[in-house]
């Protein structure tokens, strides 16, 4: 869990810190609960200087009102600042969901803070040729959300986010026995009483990542001019178990425009997650062969 807090400029995070080696900083998606990465960050920090970061939302200080709103520019100026606060070094940045999201707007905004920027995963729905209905559809979800209706917002977003569309993405492959060694048990691993209690405290923000994260974060229209510029330290991933999903898709969408290919990892959208071990082995191979 993340045990300290930064003050960063109108708002705090919180971050969790760990391991020696070359500065690398984690970005969660969801709401961005750091406390996510716990079991992740553990098999890195033998390699790297960790640093896993909670957004505005999720850290422990939170405004009296209700957040607004959010927006990834603003995610990544938070990201931006920590980067400042605490290494002395560009880091490796990995993102998942809307945490790539926030990865992918920090490297185009702010390319000095960044060594490599591992994106696994943005929904950047507005790369995919069938975008319109993806964004009707997370409309959808936003509307229930503010009607309060939260197991309907819940289940339309499931269904936005896992039904396969028309293709997979155009993106070359590039996945070796190293990055996916090891892959034959594809059951997730237990997940453990803190992340379990985790997941329960985390239930109390799902209105908020219904509301004024899913929409604004999915239809994020990314600077491609300025990616275009960064490709040399822009890596999409994505799970092996996710193809054909929309955000396997943006990914593989994301990697097409930026002439890049796309690598796979073990597990599906929440790999880092649910294959915290497969997950690190491949990425540090990953990083490794950067």
């Amino acid at each position: 869990m993340p045990t300290n807090t930064l003050t960063l400029n109108d708002t705090t995070v919180d971050y969790d810190r760990r391991g020696n080696g070359p500065a690398l900083l984690l970005i969660p998606g969801g709401v961005g609960h750091g406390g996510v990465f716990d079991r992740f960050a553990a098999h890195l920090a033998d390699h790297y200087d960790v640093v896993s970061m909670s957004s505005r939302v999720a850290s422990t200080r939170q405004p009296v009102s209700a957040p607004g709103e959010q927006r990834p520019a603003d995610h990544a100026q938070d990201a931006r600042c920590l980067i400042d606060a605490l290494f002395d070094e560009p880091p490796v940045v990995f993102g998942f969901s809307s945490g790539a999201v926030t990865t992918v707007e920090l490297l185009a905004g702010h390319p000095d803070h960044v060594r490599t920027a591992v994106v696994h995963e943005p929904p950047l729905v507005n790369l995919l040729p069938d975008a319109a209905r993806h964004r009707a559809a997370l409309e959808s979800v936003r509307t229930a959300a503010r009607a309060q209706d939260l197991a309907e917002a819940e289940a339309l977003m499931f269904t936005a986010m896992t039904v396969p569309g028309a293709d997979t993405g155009s993106a070359e492959l590039r996945h070796t026995g190293t990055w996916l060694d090891g892959y034959a048990d594809t059951r997730p691993e237990p997940p453990g009483p803190a992340l379990v209690e985790l997941f329960a405290v985390l239930g109390g923000l799902k209105p908020v990542m219904l509301e004024h994260i899913l929409l604004p974060f999915t239809t994020h229209e990314p600077d491609l001019a300025a990616l275009e510029a960064q490709t040399g330290r822009l890596v999409p991933v994505a799970g092996i178990d996710s193809r054909g999903q929309l955000p396997y898709r943006s990914a593989a969408a994301l990697a097409t425009r930026l002439g890049l290919p796309l690598t796979e990892l073990p597990g599906g959208h929440l790999g880092p997650i649910e294959r915290p071990t497969q997950f690190a082995t491949a990425f540090r191979s990953l990083l490794e062969a950067l």
